[in-house]
């Protein structure tokens, strides 16, 4: 794990690198791109070093967005997966002759509305967490 001190210690030792350091105005809601001349204070400010891809601390709040956001793709996920699985099952019932020995296709209806509602319910999904 590389610390903070080390990123400012090289920060200092070579100034031919450049740091991509943004800082985030919640009050515009837009990056700002900061030159190196003032980098070094944000980066004396800063609260956590990226290992990885992973943040020791948020800096960007709590996660109920993203706690939010993985349950209810999570849980549209688990429709899908259960909706392929049920079309598989009709599909084999259509093959085998079910539904002509009923006389009745209600069923192969009753599950194009299901999965078909399952694919409306993405595209309020994407809308609201991606476009939105």
């Amino acid at each position: 794990a590389i610390t903070l001190n080390e990123v400012i210690e090289g920060f200092k030792a070579h100034p031919e690198i450049t740091i991509r350091t943004e800082q985030i105005n919640p009050e515009l809601k837009e990056k700002t791109i900061i030159p190196r001349a003032n980098a070094m204070s944000f980066l004396n400010e800063s609260k956590a070093v990226v290992v990885g891809a992973n943040l020791h601390v948020n800096e960007y709040g709590k996660t109920l967005f993203a706690d939010f956001f993985f349950f209810i793709t999570g849980f549209h996920g688990f429709h899908v997966l259960s909706g392929v699985i049920i079309n598989c099952i009709i599909f084999f019932n259509v093959i085998v002759g079910t539904y002509e020995k009923r006389n009745s296709y209600e069923m192969v209806e009753k599950v194009g509305l299901y999965w078909h509602f399952a694919d409306l319910v993405w595209v309020f999904v994407f809308t609201f967490f991606y476009l939105v």
